[in-house]
């Protein structure tokens, strides 16, 4: 059976960037939970984010 994952909203933790003010989000599936990271445009959180998309392949 389908068993969807759960989505999780989560601040960032440098920015503190949440769904109402946040612009940009990243996403992470893993253990069966969907968390969804909402970050200002200048967080170096999500450049990081950013910088490991394109290096996992």
């Amino acid at each position: 059976m389908f068993d969807p994952l759960r989505p999780q909203t989560v601040p960032c933790a440098y920015c503190k960037a949440g769904p109402v003010d946040g612009a940009v989000r990243t996403l992470c599936a893993a253990e069966g939970v969907l968390s969804v990271t909402w970050h200002t445009d200048a967080c170096p959180h999500l450049a990081a984010d950013r910088i490991l998309a394109e290096d996992s392949s």
